[in-house]
């Protein structure tokens, strides 16, 4: 299944359009469909969720990029392997897996990653 196919189908479900196009694009060919909308596509909860830009170079095995827009939703609840973000007791914002590392303060979980593709 290639990408263009994943997102077609997860816009599907959310009740987006998505149009791919070969060549030229025909304007009048969008006239009629919902616009596509990351608002749609990566928030199941808005009033639980909320964007962090993360800082720092130790998550990249998770996919995870000093830069990246985290979008974090308080309303889940964690499983084993699902990011986190979780606070300290100094009150520092840390990201880790649920269940493989020790956090106690659960501020949200991860539901997706947002980066610009610059050579990464």
């Amino acid at each position: 299944m290639d990408s263009v196919t994943i997102l077609s189908e997860a816009a599907l479900n959310t009740g987006t359009a998505v149009a791919t196009h070969k060549g030229f694009p025909n304007p009048a060919a969008e006239r009629g469909r919902t616009p596509l909308s990351l608002d749609r596509l990566l928030i199941r909860s808005p009033t639980s969720t909320y964007f962090f830009r993360v800082r720092g170079h130790g998550w990249h095995q998770l996919g995870i990029y000093d830069g990246c827009i985290a979008i974090v939703d308080r309303a889940r609840t964690p499983t084993p392997g699902k990011i986190v973000i979780a606070s300290t007791d100094t009150g520092e914002l840390v990201i880790g897996k649920w269940g493989e590392i020790r956090l106690e303060n659960l501020w949200g979980v991860i539901t997706a990653v947002v980066h610009e593709l610059d050579g990464r």
